[in-house]
């Protein structure tokens, strides 16, 4: 080989740079694509949710005016919170009203009187007094209204026990009741005014009844009907009396 040739070479093989491989163009690393995809998805994921969320809260807000337009025609209800003196008051006076004494209308009878309670008492307190006398054994134990019967001169409500046509049998059954009621005592009940006395019959063919005139006066018995009688029984009594009464 030419020396010229190994000079020239030899230097240019020195100095001269050695040529790099062309470098490869950027590109993105093997996993970007997944992640923007990843990305993506969640995204659109979120917003899907979102929009449904919006929905149903519109779909709500139809549902509620809808049940205020048809609810907007019905009357508002009021509720009035009185006081509880009033609500007592109230309360007892509508029992005070449906007081109704267990005596059988229009008889007349005798019963063993065990209590006499005021009239100022509640129907509750008569109901307590009933049970309590049920309880000490007596039987048959009911309440009356004393005003509401003639023959009686005492006020208020009596607690009684049985109903009796006869004023023996009441006696007897008194007998059995001192023991635990010592303030018993028998009493006759009638809503008739003169008591027990058979009203005068009218004379056949006259013109006016027994006692309406002198010529047809009413026997002297009929003043039987007031002996024992007192204050308010007495008055009433009076008022029935025949106008004429024969007294030889």
């Amino acid at each position: 080989m030419p020396r010229s040739s190994f000079l020239l070479a030899g230097p240019q093989a020195a100095s001269a740079p050695a040529a790099s491989a062309p470098s490869a163009p950027p590109g993105s690393p093997k996993g970007s694509d997944e992640d923007s995809a990843s990305r993506r998805s969640a995204t659109l994921t979120g917003l899907a949710g979102i929009g449904l969320l919006l929905l149903a809260m519109g779909v709500g807000v139809l549902i509620g005016r809808a049940g205020n337009s048809k609810g907007g025609t019905s009357a508002p209800q009021v509720i009035t919170v009185g006081s509880v003196g009033g609500s007592a008051a109230a309360t007892s006076s509508a029992t005070e009203a449906t007081f109704t004494s267990d005596w059988p209308a229009g008889t007349t009878g005798y019963t063993v009187q065990l209590q006499n309670l005021p009239s100022s008492s509640s129907v509750a307190a008569v109901e307590a007094a009933k049970s309590a006398a049920s309880g000490k054994g007596a039987s048959a134990v009911g309440a009356l209204k004393a005003e509401e019967f003639s023959s009686l001169t005492s006020s208020g409500f009596v607690i009684y026990s049985g109903d009796y046509k006869k004023k023996s049998e009441a006696e007897k059954a008194k007998a059995g009741l001192t023991a635990s009621f010592p303030a018993a005592k028998v009493i006759e009940v009638s809503n008739k005014s003169g008591g027990s006395e058979p009203a005068a019959e009218t004379k056949t063919g006259s013109g006016k009844g027994v006692g309406e005139s002198l010529n047809n006066p009413a026997p002297a018995s009929t003043l039987k009907s007031l002996k024992g009688a007192k204050g308010k029984s007495y008055e009433e009594k009076s008022k029935n009396l025949p106008d004429v009464i024969e007294t030889g």
